[in-house]
C-alpha cells in the first residue's frame, strides 16, 4: 500500500470510530508514522481526505449498481440469489472500506450536510433500489408472482437493514457477526418464499 493509500486508510479508520471533527492532520500522520508535509504533498487538508474517501466509496458503489443493472438474467429453474451474496453482502455491508465509511456516514450526518445526503442515498435510497430491482427481475422469469414482488423487496429491505445496524454496525466487524447477518438474511428469503409455496436455494 502506498503513502497515499496509507493515508485514507488510516483516516477512514479513526474518522470512523472517533468522527472526522475530532481527528486532526497530526493525528493522522502520527498514527500513518509520517511527517505532516509527506500528507500536504497528497492531500491539501483533511477536508481533501475526506472529499477523496467520499468520492472512492461512491465509485465502489456505483461499480455494483452496474455489476447488477447489466446482469443477465438467471435462467428460469434456477433461482440462485447469489447477487446476494456476492454483490450485497460481500463486496458492500462486509467490505471493510464500505463498513467504516458507512459508521462515519453514522456518526458525521448530524455534522456535514453532505455526508448526510450520502448516508440517506447510499445506505437506504440505492440499496432499497438494488433489492426492489432484484425482486422484479425475479418476478419477471416467474421465480415469484408479480403481485408480490414489490412487498418482497421492501420487506426484505427492511430486514436486511436491521439486521445491517444489529450486526454490521454495533461492534466490530467479526466474521461471527458477518455469519450471523447471513444466517439471519438467508432465514428471512427461505421464509418470503416458503410463503409463496416455493423452497428458494439462497
Amino acid at each position: 500500500m502506498n503513502t497515499k493509500d496509507r493515508i485514507l486508510d488510516v483516516s477512514l479508520s479513526m474518522f470512523s470510530i472517533s468522527g472526522y471533527e475530532a481527528v486532526s492532520i497530526r493525528d493522522i500522520c502520527g498514527a500513518v508514522g509520517i511527517k505532516e508535509s509527506s500528507l500536504y504533498y497528497h492531500f491539501r487538508n483533511k477536508q481533501d481526505i475526506l472529499d477523496s474517501l467520499m468520492h472512492k466509496y461512491e465509485n465502489h458503489i456505483s461499480s455494483l449498481l452496474h455489476i447488477l443493472q447489466s446482469a443477465s438474467d438467471p435462467k428460469e429453474g434456477e433461482p440462485s440469489l447469489d447477487w446476494l451474496n456476492i454483490y450485497f453482502f460481500d463486496q458492500y455491508l462486509f467490505d471493510p472500506f464500505c463498513n467504516r465509511m458507512m459508521r462515519l456516514m453514522l456518526i458525521e450526518q448530524f455534522h456535514n450536510e453532505r455526508i448526510r445526503e450520502a448516508y440517506e442515498r447510499w445506505l437506504f435510497v440505492e440499496p432499497y433500489q438494488i433489492q426492489a430491482s432484484v425482486f422484479a427481475m425475479l418476478a419477471k422469469i416467474g421465480l415469484v408472482p408479480e403481485a408480490d414482488a414489490t412487498r418482497m423487496g421492501h420487506d426484505f429491505f427492511a430486514t436486511s437493514t436491521m439486521l445491517t445496524f444489529k450486526y454490521l454496525l454495533n461492534g466490530d466487524l467479526t466474521q461471527e457477526r458477518k455469519d450471523a447477518f447471513r444466517k439471519e438474511a438467508h432465514a428471512y428469503m427461505e421464509l418470503l418464499f416458503a410463503q409463496l409455496g416455493g423452497n428458494r436455494n439462497v
